[in-house]
């Protein structure tokens, strides 16, 4: 459960939100300024390059916080920070004057997601696998661990349209912070929860991770 329920919920925002970002941008009038459908979708598609550059931004400081911090520790941080930058994204999508009169609030809540997610959660959730089982189960535990991840993916890719199309923009962002929050949350419970790997030696997953 520890290496395949948070990856499963990582896998929904991440894919929910990556590849719907220009989709996004488009719903709350980012692109207002451009004329005609093929200046708009350009618009919207520049907006998106912008943001995704923080993903390997994100990357960059994984490599220097993960083994510092430990994969647990940023894990849960990543899901906090993909939480808060959802968050970020609903104010001014609420807020009066819609988020087009609040684009400094979008990039940032955007970008903030994209860096606290490959700093945390997109840089850990594969790895733990190998680090809480044996050689003789290891690549079992990490492609059933892969596997959860991608049905979390499909359901990101074809619940997230129908949520706006019901909901709207509002709740896209809504459960995509829910399902950050969870994140942090199970990983955070089944991390104390494991106390025994199976080759017998007691570790405290929460530090030695």
């Amino acid at each position: 459960m520890l290496v395949s329920l948070p990856w499963f919920l990582m896998d929904i925002a991440t894919y929910g939100v990556g590849l719907f970002t220009p989709v996004i941008l488009g719903a709350i009038r980012f692109s207002s300024s451009a004329t005609g459908p093929l200046a708009v979708d350009f618009s919207d598609a520049q907006g998106s390059a912008m943001i995704d550059l923080f993903l390997l931004v994100g990357f960059i400081i994984g490599l220097w916080a993960v083994p510092r911090f430990g994969r647990i520790h940023m894990q849960v941080a990543g899901f906090v920070g993909m939480t808060v930058g959802m968050l970020i994204l609903l104010f001014p999508e609420l807020a009066a004057g819609g988020a087009a009169a609040h684009v400094p609030l979008v990039f940032a809540g955007f970008i903030l997601f994209n860096l606290a997610m490959n700093a945390g959660p997109n840089a850990t959730t594969f790895a733990l696998a190998p680090e809480l089982f044996p050689t003789g189960i290891r690549a079992s535990a990490g492609g059933f661990a892969a596997a959860a991840a991608k049905v979390g993916a499909t359901l990101g890719i074809f619940v997230l349209p129908q949520v706006k199309a019901h909901g709207g923009v509002a709740a896209v962002l809504v459960m995509m912070a829910v399902v950050s929050v969870l994140g942090a949350a199970v990983t955070a419970i089944l991390a104390r929860e494991v106390g025994e790997i199976p080759e017998g030696r007691s570790i405290d997953a929460t530090e030695t991770l």
